[in-house]
């Protein structure tokens, strides 16, 4: 398929090989013709579970976790390990990242709203460093011919 991604038909046909259950209800009760293309499709996908992306938490949500009264301990502990592993997700690339750099300045600046975003953040960071760096390359080369140039003339 990563062969035939500017095949709208192919990508719309395959797409619900991938889906389980209750996605696979919705995909099938779609009004027929209701998509006009992949991107269409995706896009509808997306706003009927965005829902259930997992948001990240800060420090402060575990302090304001309370053990209920009639809430067995397994459950809060399950509970609480559960929000205690988001919060260290993001909190944990904070931390790691090089400070100065403007990722981490765009994770300090813009809190991530969820546990994804730090990496699909970091891909246009990735890419754009790549482009970087590609043109450095570029030039380098360009400055190289252009100082064989010179010697050539000189001589």
């Amino acid at each position: 398929m990563a062969l035939n991604t500017n095949n709208d038909h192919l990508m719309c046909n395959c797409f619900p090989t991938s889906l389980a259950r209750p996605a696979l209800n919705w995909f099938k009760n779609l009004a027929q013709g209701s998509i006009a293309s992949f991107q269409d499709l995706c896009d509808k996908f997306i706003s009927q579970y965005y829902g259930n992306k997992r948001l990240a938490k800060d420090v402060s949500s575990l302090f304001t976790m309370r053990h209920h009264e009639d809430e067995r301990l397994q459950a809060f502990l399950t509970r609480f390990n559960l929000i205690k592993s988001m919060v260290i997700e993001c909190q944990a690339f904070k931390l790691v990242i090089n400070r100065g750099t403007p990722f981490h300045t765009s994770l300090v600046v813009n809190t991530p709203k969820t546990i994804d975003e730090p990496n699909e953040r970091a891909d246009g960071f990735v890419r754009l460093e790549e482009e970087e760096a590609t043109n450095s390359r570029k030039m380098s080369i360009i400055l190289t011919e252009e100082k064989s140039k010179t010697k050539i003339r000189q001589k």
